[in-house]
């Protein structure tokens, strides 16, 4: 959106975030462009309004990507004897759905750091340490990813949607191992 003139339309851009089940490649339509506006307009009626509204609103010819966002749940790998690892979006990329992917890339960012001081400055063995850091990230995160694809599954019908825990419980704090 242009600062100067936002009334002006044609400089704004809008972002959806709709889930569906399957793949996007199975589209009958172009994923960009103004076919994929259209498509995404005739599919998404019955929302609930204010979304509704909002994709009604935006103006035929407007720029329109369809893509997927991609997550999976991280399994062991091989650490190279603790000279390599994975942290945030690189070990368990996420379902915005639990609003906790920022969350995790932090505790992963804050327990290297703690691993390396370990290393460093505590004299303990590299191979362990890091193995250690490994095996916790990938239960924390694997546990966060799968959650919020549940999230995700439950968010698709208005019979479910109060099952989920965003709308329960919120964002919620990530919990900690100490």
């Amino acid at each position: 959106m242009n600062a100067d003139n936002p009334q002006d339309k044609s400089t704004w851009s809008t972002f959806w975030v709709k889930i569906w089940r399957g793949t996007v490649a199975a589209l009958p339509v172009p994923r960009h462009g103004h076919e994929a506006l259209e498509y995404i307009k005739q599919n998404t009626t019955g929302l609930a309004e204010r979304f509704q509204s909002f994709i009604d609103w935006t103006p035929a010819g407007s720029p329109c990507d369809i893509d997927e966002m991609k997550y999976w749940v991280p399994v062991p790998f091989n650490n190279r004897r603790g000279r390599v690892t994975l942290a945030g979006d690189a070990a368990h990329p996420m379902l915005p759905y639990r609003g906790q992917g920022c969350q995790h890339a932090v505790a992963d960012a804050r327990n290297y750091v703690d691993a390396l001081f370990k290393v460093w400055y505590g004299g303990e063995e590299r191979e362990a340490v890091m193995t250690t850091y490994d095996v916790e990230m990938i239960e924390r995160g694997g546990e966060a990813v799968k959650q919020a694809a549940r999230e995700a599954e439950l968010s698709m019908s208005p019979e479910t949607v109060s099952k989920m825990l965003m709308v329960k419980k919120g964002h919620g704090r990530l919990a900690q191992k100490v």
